[in-house]
C-alpha cells in the first residue's frame, strides 16, 4: 500500500529540508510542497484562499497517490492555526474518493534555541520567529505520533530516522 509520509512540526524545525532529503533517499517517491500550494501575495486565511490551498493540496496528493509509478508521497506541513482544518478537509476528500494509502505522520522537534537559530538562518523576520515560539513551538507536544528530535541531527540523519520509524527501504 502507498504511504503518505506527513512531516509535521513548528516553523523552522526542518520539515522541508528533511523532506527534500527523504525524497532523494527513496525511489518511486513524490514530494508535495504545501508552501507552494498557498503561494499567494499577500496571503491571508480567507475562505477563498483556504479553498484554493485545500484544492491545490488535494489535487497534488491525489495525483501522486493514484500514479502507478509512485509508492511514497512526502508532505511536510504545519498543523498549527487554520492549516489543520485544511489538512482534515484534504484527508476527508481523499477518503471519500476511496483513495487507498497508509498515513505515516511524524513530528520533528528541536530545542527552542536551535529552532530560533534555524529560523534566523532561514531569514525569517523577528516578529514571525517570536510568534512561532509563543504559538507553535510546544503545539506539537501533544500529538500521538513518533517524534524525531532534530536538535543534534543533520537533515540526512533526520531522514534516516524517519525511514527507520516507518520501515522504509
Amino acid at each position: 500500500m502507498k504511504k503518505l509520509i506527513v512531516i509535521i512540526g513548528a516553523n523552522g524545525v526542518g520539515k522541508t529540508t528533511t523532506a527534500q532529503v527523504l525524497l532523494q533517499k527513496l525511489s518511486k517517491c513524490a514530494y508535495v510542497d504545501a508552501d507552494w500550494c498557498r503561494a499567494m501575495h499577500p496571503f491571508a486565511f480567507t475562505e477563498a484562499t483556504k479553498t484554493a490551498a485545500t484544492n491545490n493540496i488535494y489535487c497534488l496528493l491525489k495525483n501522486y497517490l493514484l500514479c502507478q509509478d509512485i509508492e511514497y508521497v512526502i508532505f511536510p506541513y504545519g498543523f498549527h492555526g487554520e492549516r489543520k482544518e485544511i489538512f482534515e478537509k484534504v484527508m476527508g476528500r481523499l477518503k471519500e474518493e476511496q483513495i487507498a494509502f497508509e498515513r505515516c505522520t511524524v513530528v520533528l522537534k528541536c530545542s527552542r534555541e536551535e529552532n530560533i537559530k534555524r529560523a534566523v538562518r532561514d531569514g525569517r523576520d523577528p516578529q514571525r520567529i517570536k510568534r512561532g515560539m509563543e504559538n507553535t513551538f510546544a503545539f506539537y507536544d501533544a500529538y500521538p505520533c513518533p517524534i524525531v528530535d532534530t536538535t543534534d541531527l543533520c537533515p540526512d540523519q533526520a531522514a534516516e530516522k524517519i525511514m527507520e520509524i516507518f520501515n522504509l527501504p
